[in-house]
């Protein structure tokens, strides 16, 4: 669990015994992601497309308890904690496991220059401004870290490993996690064959092929959600 007077007191450099910084908190975070930003920027199509995916958050429940598995640098779980308000959530990643840097060589790493451990404390900052949701941060790979999730789930958000199996392994975890009445959403929904996420959407439907669960929606900016079926 994270304490987010403690959390934003080490980030933003402050002290507990000086005030002057805690003026206007809201601000100082801000300052601090505006910098971390362009140190290390993030591509502007894909923050575009981020507010896009926010409509998939109209259905999960809100005020409840829900996690984020694959949160890289916490850009959506600010569109989670902003649309969902949950009481509980947890962020699920890998982070510094995968070493010090990403290495996915591409513009979300900055080119493999982005520091895993930089990356987790975007995430901590990010989630600082959220303080009435208990937030636990677990660094460890999915779902082999699911036992460290202690309550049922009224949502989960799939976005980590976009491979077919890896999806499909994540999926059955996440059915176990969840409510009855719970929905499991996630990202990349691409139908077309020639497609590197085309997994994702091989997953899913495999999945609701084989188990009680249907599709609820899948459409605007690859966002999907499945639920139990009352058939």
């Amino acid at each position: 669990m994270i304490d987010c007077l403690a959390s934003l007191a080490r980030l933003l450099g402050l002290q507990y015994a000086d005030n002057s910084g805690w003026d206007n908190p809201m601000q100082n975070i801000e300052s601090k992601l505006a910098a971390m930003q362009a140190e290390f920027p993030f591509p502007d199509e894909e923050l575009q497309r981020i507010r896009r995916r926010g409509w998939i958050t109209n259905w999960a429940k809100k005020g409840g308890i829900g996690a984020e598995i694959g949160v890289f640098r916490g850009h959506f779980s600010e569109i989670l904690l902003e649309n969902l308000r949950p009481s509980k959530l947890y962020l699920v990643d890998h982070w510094t496991l995968e070493g010090s840097y990403f290495d996915w060589g591409d513009s979300y790493t900055s080119n493999n220059t982005l520091p895993t451990a930089f990356a987790r404390e975007e995430v901590e900052l990010r989630v600082s401004k959220h303080p009435d949701t208990d937030v636990v941060l677990i660094e460890g790979d999915f779902p082999e870290c699911a036992p460290a999730i202690v309550e049922p789930l009224d949502w989960l958000y799939l976005d980590a490993n976009h491979r077919y199996e890896h999806v499909l392994r994540h999926l059955y975890a996440a059915s176990k996690l969840s409510k009855p009445d719970g929905v499991i959403m996630g990202d990349d929904w691409t139908p077309d064959k020639k497609h590197p996420h085309h997994g994702v959407f091989q997953a899913v439907n495999q999945f609701i092929k084989r188990e009680k669960f249907e599709l609820v929606v899948a459409g605007p900016a690859g966002q999907w959600c499945i639920r139990r079926s009352t058939q």
